[in-house]
């Protein structure tokens, strides 16, 4: 059975009695709140007269809602009772609006020196030039890195 847990449950106003509580549902259904004894575990921080606003959340989009009411709080030797009460029968749903999907630029495989390149030290451009097959490859600043793309063990940097 699933229980409230404090940390998604705010209040958007201050006040002494009918407090409008909000409560983030975004790992379960707005039903599962309706069942006995759901709020129980929260009856420390709600009173009678309060009101929950029950805001189903999936993907940061609002998917329905829904407001119930604190009849009762009352402590036992075991915790919290709470009597909620939905204020109206029906949930009202929103549509979950359309699906994007995100076309990526197909990104080229990375590209390896099959391990007989070398490293040469440009004193004009302060640089380390790899070089395969009689041509330079490409150009890095840093000496291991240099060497590591010569023999292959890290791929050949992509330049814009």
């Amino acid at each position: 059975m699933i229980k409230a847990k404090a940390h998604r449950l705010n209040k958007p106003e201050d006040g002494n009695f009918g407090k409008v509580w909000n409560y983030i549902c975004d790992q379960h259904e707005i039903k599962e709140c309706f069942k006995e004894g759901f709020f129980n575990t929260l009856g420390g921080n709600l009173m009678a007269g309060d009101v929950v606003r029950m805001i189903e959340i999936r993907q940061n989009r609002i998917l329905s809602l829904c407001e119930g009411i604190i009849l009762e709080v009352t402590k036992n030797q075991t915790g919290y009772q709470v009597e909620f009460h939905p204020l109206s029968e029906a949930i009202k749903r929103f549509p979950q609006g359309k699906v994007v999907k995100e076309t990526s630029a197909a990104e080229p495989a990375p590209e390896f020196i099959s391990g007989t390149g070398s490293v040469e030290w440009n004193l004009g451009r302060r640089t380390y030039v790899i070089i395969a097959d009689g041509k330079p490859v490409c150009e890095i600043e840093n000496k291991a890195e240099a060497h590591a793309v010569a023999r292959g063990d890290k791929p050949i940097p992509v330049t814009a």
